[in-house]
């Protein structure tokens, strides 16, 4: 409706303006004006304002206008210049007008060009810019609660205010979001935006959620935990459910963390592994599960040494060894899958300069391996994750048939892993 009337208005105008000037343009020169009547500056994406002149100028020529409307600059719209140039050899010049805070509906701006020697207004002297309106957005983080290994992504969705429906716009739409004053980790001291100065989830044209990246630098005892808000107060974003995410900062499991002793508390796979064995019978008669409470692996040298103190089981596969950090990586745990997907979490793989693969008490092949280490939660209990294994007393069947399927890199025995539990020694 308001653009019908904005039609028939200008209409009106530049039929008058034509009667009055068609004279003065034959008196004065070539014409100048508008290359449109009427704009419409989107939501999101900026607008091209353009004037011509009916011939090309001699010199670089600035063109004056000036600025009326309901819409207000620097709060709802932005102007790239204050004035048109056209360049010498030119007959034409334009200027960027961008989409701020408009978010209250039937607004225009009113561009006037003002008259400059040798040049006559032509028809279009004015122009109309229609300001289309962002909508609300309702943004909630993804999930409440995150855990920063090496490097985590946040997610935030958004929804559209009015529908209810879930947000798809057609540019990139920035949405700011606050670091909570609660906030016991520091920025820069113990974690890092990656790629994000200014604080902002960039939600991508046609999706309606966006991403960041957080990436852990120290750990440090009492300084674990980081608060990520949605902005209250802002005239785009509202908060929703989820408005508020914590963050706990539990750094990457590196070898100078494991540094110290760690005596054996648990076998945690054993019975998943049996319960998936491919074959029954002798193959799981002589599963490594007879560990002992003295059973206890030291890291010395800053981490980067293994020195095994077992008689138990994990003798048979555990050496001392040169310990070096590989890569983070994702794990299941098929252990504690129930019904649907595993869990999963995230391990660092450290390659261990020597380990009998076998896993036998009575064959042994010496290689290097990798293992997965994790430190849970308290940073008082170790798992250890072992998958890169070719046993001889158990699992032999199994390992066989996964072994003449598996492509080169692959640990045949991933989903029948060893996992344990160690607790550390004050």
């Amino acid at each position: 409706m308001m653009k019908n009337i904005i039609s028939i208005i200008c209409l009106l105008l530049s039929m008058c303006f034509v009667a009055c000037h068609d004279d003065d343009s034959e008196e004065k020169g070539p014409q100048l004006a508008f290359s449109e009547l009427i704009y419409t500056l989107d939501a999101e994406e900026p607008l091209k304002v353009e004037i011509r002149v009916t011939e090309p100028v001699s010199a670089n020529t600035s063109v004056k206008f000036n600025v009326r409307g309901a819409a207000v600059q620097g709060e709802e719209y932005e102007l790239s210049a204050d004035e048109f140039v056209i360049p010498a050899g030119e007959s034409t010049a334009s200027i960027t007008v961008t989409p701020k805070n408009n978010f209250e509906d039937g607004k225009t701006i009113k561009l006037e060009l003002y008259p400059i020697d040798g040049y006559a207004l032509g028809e279009y002297n004015f122009t109309l810019i229609e300001v289309l309106t962002k909508g609300q957005l309702i943004c909630s983080f993804q999930e409440e609660n995150y855990v920063l290994p090496g490097e985590v992504e946040i997610r935030m969705d958004a929804k559209d205010a009015n529908t209810g429906k879930y947000f798809s716009a057609s540019t990139d739409t920035k949405v700011p979001f606050i670091v909570g004053e609660h906030s016991t980790a520091i920025e820069h001291v113990h974690y890092e935006f990656v790629d994000n100065p200014d604080k902002m989830f960039v939600i991508p044209a046609k999706k309606s959620y966006g991403t960041i990246k957080i990436r852990f630098l120290k750990w440090e005892e009492g300084k674990t935990t980081l608060f990520l808000l949605v902005p209250d107060g802002n005239d785009r974003i509202l908060p929703g459910d989820v408005d508020q995410t914590e963050i706990y900062i539990k750094g990457m499991t590196t070898p100078d963390r494991l540094e110290g002793k760690w005596i054996f508390k648990e076998l945690t796979s054993m019975d998943y592994v049996k319960n998936n064995a491919w074959y029954g019978g002798e193959e799981i008669a002589n599963m490594p599960e007879n560990n002992l409470p003295t059973d206890m692996l030291e890291f010395v040298n800053g981490g980067t040494r293994l020195k095994v103190h077992a008689t138990g089981d994990m003798a048979k596969y555990f050496r001392d060894a040169d310990v070096t950090f590989l890569k983070e990586q994702l794990v299941y745990l098929y252990e504690f899958g129930g019904i649907g997907r595993p869990p999963q979490v995230t391990v660092s793989m450290m390659n261990l300069s020597q380990a009998n693969v076998n896993f036998s008490g009575v064959n042994e092949k010496l290689r290097s391996v990798q293992v997965g280490f994790r430190l849970l939660e308290d940073n008082e209990t170790l798992e250890v994750t072992v998958f890169d294994y070719e046993p001889t007393d158990f699992l032999y069947n199994t390992y066989r048939d996964l072994a003449a399927w598996s492509g080169e890199g692959e640990f045949p025995m991933e989903m029948h892993m060893i996992r344990y539990h160690f607790a550390k020694v004050k």
